[in-house]
């Protein structure tokens, strides 16, 4: 009865053992698996697992077929002389596509890349990477347009980024790099040099509140040499470092003011000089914005300045009012009673008199001109005004300073100033956001400053 069972068991056993081996037998086989593989429609295997199902010519994949991978990756479309070339859609193990031309075994020519991220690229293909003219669009709704190398972004082109952000000038191996405009969504503008995707080198800053900066750039800061204009009507000529006045610089206010000297993170810092629009000076040590100790009066470069903006204010309308105020007196010629020629001399002064007979403007700093209105007796003097007496305190030494009435100290009241500056809010998150405000700083504190005329001493010791 066992021996029947087991014979049994052998008989129906046996079957499924053959199928088995056939199976394995054929998955192994390499070469043609079936039909015809010569000239034809049939199946072929590779020594390395792939596995070709199309049509044959001459023993190559020729006409429409489709290939299988070992790794997962699978090609169906159009094959000539064994290798993909035509139309065809080559699908990546991880889900990417490519559907496009292929030549040679490559992806060549136009074609559209789908990758699982969502991010697709539609344009030009060579060598199996972007090449040449193409779209790349980023699933944040971001997308380039513009020139391709070895797969990436190189040459001309323009990047839109999803906040309305934009970039369009020159790209190098995938960064901004060379001559380009970015331009923020908020109406910010940047036109100038690029370095690996920052503001690096000469450029333009141009802000939405119509103030600007031009000069050098660093890593997306002003840094180097610049100047800023701002909308108030301010300027500020020098150096900066991180975005920030640093160094030697001049900021210049709307209504003539200025301030040079030294700058530290946009605050006076160092030794500076603040000077009104008027020509009055004063120079300070400043730390952090602070001002230490006293000032130092520059009386020289007041008077020198105000003498030159009186002369500049001096019009030819106020010269003619004062020629109608002080008209000169003209010699009436009366041929009946000549008189001499020759000039006469006051024994009371050295200085000659000038006779004219043209019409001469009197001032009260010049020797009077004398005319003769009438005949006169040759013995009769002619008055004549002395020059003005010389200055006592510009040639008298040791004497008392009249600027500070001897005391050395001049005293100043306070004044303040709105002095602009820019700063970049993002703090290196995101797209930098420039903005500008005002800072309220003590240019000038109440106090005391050193007389600039007797430097301090009270006594004029020099003419």
């Amino acid at each position: 009865m066992s021996n029947l069972l087991f014979r049994l068991f052998l008989f129906c056993a046996l079957p499924l053992y053959s199928l088995a081996q056939d199976s394995t037998a054929t998955r192994s086989l390499v070469g043609c698996v079936s039909g015809n593989c010569d000239n034809g429609l049939g199946s072929y295997r590779t020594s390395n697992g792939n596995l070709y199902t199309g049509n044959f010519s001459n023993g190559k994949y020729h006409g429409a077929g489709k290939i299988e991978y070992k790794d997962g990756d699978i090609y169906e479309g159009s094959f000539a002389l064994g290798k993909m070339s035509g139309k065809g859609v080559y699908t990546y193990r991880d889900g990417t596509t490519y559907d496009g031309t292929f030549a040679n075994g490559k992806m060549e020519g136009s074609g559209i890349m789908t990758y699982v991220s969502g991010n697709r690229y539609e344009g030009s293909f060579s060598n199996n990477m972007k090449s040449g003219q193409g779209t790349y669009f980023f699933n944040d709704s971001s997308r380039y347009e513009g020139n391709f190398v070895s797969d990436k972004m190189d040459g001309a082109g323009k990047i839109t980024y999803a906040n309305g952000d934009y970039y369009s000038g020159n790209f190098v191996k995938g960064k901004q790099t060379g001559k380009g405009t970015y331009r923020y969504h908020d109406g910010n503008e940047y036109t100038g040099d690029f370095v690996n995707g920052t503001f690096s080198g000469s450029g333009k800053l141009v802000l939405t509140d119509g103030s600007s900066y031009e000069g050098e750039f660093k890593n997306d800061n002003m840094e180097g040499f610049g100047i800023f204009y701002y909308n108030n009507g301010d300027l500020y000529i020098g150096t900066f470092l991180n975005g920030k006045y640093n160094g030697c610089g001049t900021y210049f206010y709307s209504n003539g003011d200025r301030y040079t000297g030294d700058y530290l993170n946009n605050q006076s810092h160092g030794t500076g000089t603040f000077i009104e629009a008027s020509g009055e000076g004063t120079t300070y040590h400043y730390l952090n914005g602070d001002i230490i100790g006293e000032g130092i009066q520059l009386y020289n470069f007041a008077i020198n300045n105000s003498s030159s903006t009186q002369k500049q204010n001096t019009s030819t309308e106020e010269i003619s009012k004062q020629e109608q105020a002080e008209p000169a007196q003209i010699v009436k010629a009366e041929p009946e009673t000549p008189v001499k020629s020759e000039p006469t001399i006051s024994t009371k002064t050295e200085a000659p008199i000038t006779t004219k007979t043209e019409p001469s403007i009197s001032t009260k700093s010049e020797p009077v001109i004398v005319t003769k209105p009438d005949p006169v007796k040759e013995n009769e003097p002619i008055a004549i005004v002395s020059p003005p007496k010389p200055n006592s305190i510009t040639n008298n030494t040791g004497q008392i300073c009249m600027v500070c009435k001897g005391k050395g100290k001049i005293h100043q009241a306070e004044l303040r100033k709105n002095k602009m500056v820019t700063k970049d809010i993002s703090n290196g998150l995101g797209p930098r956001n420039f903005v500008t405000y005002s800072v309220n700083e003590i240019v000038r504190p109440a106090g005391n400053v050193t007389c600039g005329k007797c430097q301090g001493t009270g006594k004029l010791l020099n003419d």
